[in-house]
């Protein structure tokens, strides 16, 4: 019956007069520019391991998101090393593939602090709210002075092992924001100590004289609820004691005499909402306005009349959302926001199941190890592997991709140990998080600013990977008319690649769409200019497109807070193992050199190192060589000859432009890696081609992911730009920061009579794809000479945004 009631009341709602009809318009005019001008970026980072020694690799890999979903709009990653004071250690630009990149920091062998930060960003991502940028603190376990700082670290959470008199605050949350006069509220509190970290509390709510109204204690990391009716003219306030018996006294809100308060309960499927006001005094506003989002987009509005009762409710369907926070706003009769709530909805349609099982396993010295990743679904995922010592890395973490996506990167404040909210369906959990959402704000944008048309300014526009700028001055215009600039770009491999680009009557000239790695030399001049005599009279101002500094920013101390300290028993036992590896080092030798003696290279090999470099080097392809195929030369092109060479790979030359696909997916196409469509690489002479590397999808080299694969063709050195360079002027662009290559090696041909092998991470493998074709995976890797237990964690995530995370240990 009561389900009937408030049906007919939502019903009631939604059919009252056409001023809402108006009404709607404006908030969806107001919500699209929004969703389609100023769409927010948030980034997630899987790292391959909790805490790091001094001289070792940070690996990570970066997953983008608009909202909930992988996002589109930036194809560079930007991520910066910071130490303890916020200085810049080291900085790494990425390209972004499948909504997501890789890249590793290396830990300076003499690093004095005991925490480092990692910061990543996208340029897009600057325009907005700077809180709102990928930051987290990593603990450093530093011989020095890890005893030292596990005590400092001590100390700012438990201000019991101080000297000085602790410090704790007591915070107050009405539901919707206010407390109003004679309407029944529900207010949330938080109890931290002098550095934020949680503590637990109880007391008593009393009135002006001193009589108890209420008592209250916390149920979960110092967070807790009240109800309160506040009677006209009075102020409230708490006497509480905190985990030390001390008594305080905290001061509540003050209600207003007159206004509204909104009540949210989530109810599995759906969203109940009250609106309640004052029986007593002039009536607050005759209606007020419903409006409920997620990332931004509308999920439900209405009109609620208040004029002939003291209590509106409704309901907000919650069928085919994905999990994540709902923002329930209401608006004043001319549009001012007055109560707003946020909520969580976990969807278990918002993930998808990842099995994971050893396939083979052996942990013994130096054995190899198989691991199995079945994925049953059939749309395209992309996964993160990492393979630790149990022993070494044994923290729980408190963050993961679950509670980072759909929480901590779209509230403002610390979260205590986020990932417990994602760790079980159990109602309690659930109570707990809504504790969370009751004490923290959602600020991604402020209803204020955009419904006066007051849009964040938009310095920085999305880049569409690599472009190379210039600026030409010194020539009038009539001069620059309809002129060009030729160009050619040679990599540290030494290829050359020949480009033109038409120059803009203001005198700048750009290519866009490149993608290499390290530094390139680039020649320049004019298109048709005889003996450089106009190249010569002009000056030249050439640049790439990316941002030029690291940013300005000082992390934020909370961050300290999500530390993941290890225990005693772990920290020795690194310290242990990180002595070891400094007295290794000192030999001189290292362990690369254990797999020296491995077998002699094929030409394949020679070749692709030779000539490939970035993403275009190894991967899952195949090599095609002049000189192996007596058919090659007597070709008549490239794609007549890759006809039938590759299972899945279809080209079709028989009319028109050729069109080649890789199970109905578009398949790249690259001469000496720069991209190039199917008609250019027909016209390529076979007598010019040294090599032809075809690589299965996907392709992380191509824009979009390459879900088609790619077709890679090399041409002889010399065969193009050499000539053309010769003479011209040149200066040198940086392109995306070096490729490091995760170190594992082959125990079952190298020789093993080298050094110790302490490898922490035993395996790491940032992009492990899956589709309808490939839906189990086996990766094999060696074990060391010390783990007896291994931990594997898979993250991730597939083109629909749905997520996923695997832990388990193997022993």
């Amino acid at each position: 019956m009561k389900n009937i009631k408030i049906l007919k009341l939502y019903l009631l709602i939604l059919l009252l007069p056409g001023y809402l009809s108006l009404q709607a318009q404006r908030f969806d005019s107001v919500l699209s520019k929004l969703n389609i001008e100023y769409k927010q970026e948030k980034l997630y980072l899987h790292f391959d391991r909790a805490v790091y020694n001094p001289g070792e690799t940070i690996w990570f890999k970066a997953y983008l998101f608009t909202g909930n979903y992988p996002s589109l709009i930036s194809k560079t990653l930007y991520a910066e090393l910071l130490d303890d004071k916020g200085k810049v250690l080291e900085r790494k630009t990425a390209p972004v593939a499948m909504s997501s990149a890789a890249a590793a920091f290396d830990l300076p062998s003499n690093l004095p602090t005991s925490v480092v930060y990692v910061r990543a960003y996208t340029k897009w991502m600057l325009n907005f709210d700077s809180s709102f940028i990928y930051t987290k603190a990593i603990p450093i376990l530093n011989s020095k002075q890890t005893a030292n700082k596990s005590i400092s670290l001590s100390q700012k959470t438990n201000p019991a092992v101080t000297t000085q008199q602790p410090i704790f605050l007591l915070q107050f949350f009405p539901e919707g924001g206010d407390l109003v006069q004679q309407v029944e509220s529900r207010v949330a509190f938080k109890a931290t100590n002098r550095t934020g970290m949680p503590i637990n509390v109880s007391g008593d709510i009393i009135d002006s004289k001193r009589n108890k109204i209420v008592s209250f204690s916390s149920v979960h990391d110092g967070m807790g609820r009240f109800i309160l009716k506040p009677n006209p003219n009075e102020q409230y306030k708490a006497v509480w004691k905190d985990l030390f018996g001390a008594v305080h006294e905290t001061l509540l809100p003050v209600a207003k005499q007159n206004g509204v308060v909104l009540e949210v309960n989530n109810n599995s499927n759906q969203i109940e909402f009250k609106i309640k006001r004052s029986a007593n005094g002039p009536l607050p506003y005759p209606f007020v306005y419903v409006v409920a989002l997620m990332n931004q987009q509308l999920l439900y509005r209405a009109k609620a009349n208040l004029g002939k009762t003291i209590s509106v409710s409704g309901i907000i369907p919650l069928d085919s959302l994905p999990a994540g926070i709902v923002q329930v706003t209401l608006f004043t009769p001319d549009e001012k926001p007055i109560a707003e709530r946020i909520t969580f909805i976990n969807q278990s349609a918002s993930s998808f199941i990842t099995d994971l099982n050893a396939a083979l396993k052996d942990l013994g010295k130096r054995k190899k190890n198989v691991i199995q990743i079945d994925v049953p679904d059939t749309i395209l995922t992309n996964l993160s592997v990492a393979v630790t010592d149990a022993d070494l890395d044994p923290v729980q973490q408190v963050d993961n991709i679950f509670s980072n996506v759909l929480l901590t990167s779209d509230i403002k404040g610390y979260v205590h140990q986020p990932a417990y909210y994602f760790s079980s369906d159990a109602d309690s959990v659930a109570d707990h998080l809504d504790l969370v959402m009751m004490t923290n704000g959602w600020r991604r944008f402020k209803w204020e600013n955009v419904l006066a048309n007051s849009w964040p300014k938009i310095l920085y526009h999305p880049e569409n990977y690599l472009a190379i700028e210039g600026q030409v001055s010194g020539l009038n215009k009539t001069l620059l008319a309809n002129k060009e600039v030729n160009a050619v770009i040679e990599l540290k491999n030494k290829k050359r690649e020949f480009m033109n680009t038409p120059v803009l009557a203001n005198g700048k000239f750009v290519f866009p769409d490149m993608l290499f790695y390290d530094t390139a030399r680039f020649f320049y001049q004019f298109n048709n200019d005889k003996n450089k005599s106009l190249t010569s009279r002009a000056n030249f101002e050439i640049k790439n497109n990316l941002l030029k500094g690291a940013l300005q920013l000082q992390p934020d101390s909370f961050l300290l807070f999500s530390l993941t300290k290890p225990d005693t028993v772990t920290l020795v036992k690194n310290i242990e193992i990180y002595k070891e590896q400094l007295s290794e080092l000192q030999k001189v030798k290292i362990l690369k050199e254990v797999v020296i003696t491995a077998k002699q290279k094929s030409k394949q090999e020679i070749m692709d190192e030779e000539y490939t470099s970035g993403l275009f080097s190894g991967g899952d392809s195949r090599i095609f060589l002049p000189e192996d195929d007596p058919a090659f030369l007597s070709s008549q092109s490239i794609l007549n000859y890759l006809q039938g060479r590759a299972a899945g790979l279809q080209i079709s030359v028989s009319s028109g432009t050729p069109s080649i696909t890789w199970r109905g997916s578009p398949t790249a196409l690259f001469m000496n890696e720069i991209s190039l469509d199917a008609a250019a690489i027909e016209s390529i002479p076979m007598s010019d081609v040294a090599m032809i590397k075809i690589f299965s999808p996907p392709f992380f080299g191509a824009f979009g992911g390459g879900s088609g694969g790619a077709i890679a063709v090399y041409l002889k050195k010399g065969a193009t730009g050499t000539q053309m360079s010769k003479g011209l002027d040149y200066v040198t662009i940086a392109g995306y920061s070096p490729v490091k290559e995760f170190y594992s090696p082959d125990y079952s041909t190298a020789d093993q009579s080298g050094n110790a092998d302490y490898r922490k991470t035993l395996y790491w493998n940032p992009f492990v794809i899956t589709d309808k074709t490939h839906r189990r995976i086996l990766l094999s890797f060696f074990n060391n000479d010390i783990t007896k237990k291994m931990k594997v964690i898979i993250e991730g995530c597939n083109e629909d945004g749905k997520l996923t995370r695997v832990e388990k240990v193997l022993q």
